[in-house]
């Protein structure tokens, strides 16, 4: 059999291809570079699709962090916690505020935010905001308590769901309620863009204003400025796109899950394997496969499946707390001990648009085999 890939996104482009290509010339006749009609309407239509009230669109995942969180009332000095399992721009963009990063330990089962490690840190260093990332394409068990608690304690909850489009929890689109969510369009994620781009979510009128004027350099009017904001938008040609892309979102949701569930299936009486999944009440997107092996490292197995010619992943080899610029910056609180063993030992097999059985089959064989 050929060589299976992690990820294959030339599968979708053959479906939007033709109809992409005429909007992409409309764009290119009407200037539409930055801005304009066809952005519009994409945060229109991602705000029908993900439950909330207002969206706005921004240049990329990583400036909608850092927007959401200084739009929530993030400062300079501050502390803002966040889990030590996550991608590095969830970090970065604390940082970035001139705030510290309080990292916190994930949920053994779950793999997301702990809810009790959350309350232990907020008791020992009483951060002011917190960055809740919907990691690997679910979402906690303990969503509402987390929310819960957060809004008690008066901390600014900013909710990351960059691998979260299409997840549900209770029934219920995981941004729905989200003060502010955040969600990133790089071409790799569930719903993936031509470049670059992302979105950020809110509930009111007034918080969508100061997310606007946060995008676009802090414009109250032309050439006056409110705040000290970003160069942060969407031009036409990437809106055009995502917008096909969106229109296929129930098919590239219903490939993705079938493959995820497939694969916790065939692999479910495997005594060295462990899958990961999303917790009772919470819908998935099938946005990876996540799983451990008893007595291996991650590295060890991957290395394995590349030899067999699967392109398998490991998605996060490394905590925040491992990295370089962390040191001496980040509070770590208490012993991280769940993130640091499942980043040790994470892999992930190809998941995406589009795969067959008969390449998950083969995935799954080429595990076995290295097991």
């Amino acid at each position: 059999m050929p060589p299976v890939p992690f990820i294959d996104l030339s599968r979708l482009i053959p479906e939007i291809r033709e109809a992409t290509l005429g909007d992409w010339t409309e764009c290119l006749d009407r200037c539409e570079f930055v801005g304009g009609p066809r952005v519009t309407a994409l945060e229109g239509e991602l705000a029908g699709q993900l439950g909330t009230p207002r969206v706005v669109s921004c240049a990329n995942g990583t400036d909608a962090l850092i927007i959401a969180l200084q739009a929530a009332g993030v400062k300079p000095g501050m502390k803002v916690a966040l889990p030590n399992l996550t991608f590095w721009a969830t970090y970065e963009a604390v940082v970035q505020l001139g705030a510290t990063p309080v990292l916190v330990d994930v949920d053994a089962e779950d793999l997301q935010l702990s809810l009790d490690e959350l309350r232990s840190a907020h008791d020992a260093h009483r951060f002011d905001a917190a960055l809740l990332v919907h990691l690997y394409g679910w979402a906690s068990a303990r969503l509402s308590e987390i929310r819960a608690f957060c809004k008690e304690r008066s901390v600014a909850l900013v909710e990351d769901g960059a691998q979260a489009y299409g997840v549900s929890v209770g029934g219920r689109p995981v941004l729905a309620d989200a003060a502010f969510g955040t969600l990133s369009f790089y071409p790799a994620k569930v719903i993936g863009g031509a470049m670059d781009g992302g979105a950020i979510t809110m509930q009111t009128a007034e918080a969508e204003a100061l997310v606007r004027s946060l995008c676009n350099h802090g414009r109250s009017q032309h050439y006056s400025y409110a705040h000290v904001g970003w160069n942060s938008r969407m031009g036409g040609l990437q809106a055009a796109f995502l917008r096909r892309v969106i229109a296929h979102t129930p098919a590239i949701l219903a490939s993705r899950r079938k493959a995820a569930a497939w694969y916790r299936d065939r692999l479910a009486s495997e005594s060295r394997v462990r899958t990961y999944g999303p917790p009772a009440g919470v819908e998935e997107n099938g946005y990876l496969n996540v799983l451990t092996v008893q007595g291996k490292t991650g590295a060890e197995v991957v290395a394995a499946l590349k030899e067999a010619g699967i392109g398998a992943g490991r998605t996060y080899p490394e905590t925040m707390d491992a990295q370089p610029p962390a040191k001496g910056v980040a509070i770590a609180h208490g012993d991280l001990r769940v993130s640091r063993e499942i980043c040790e030992r994470v892999v992930n097999l190809p998941l995406f648009y589009g795969i067959r059985e008969d390449e998950c089959e083969a995935s799954v064989s080429a595990l076995l085999a290295a097991v």
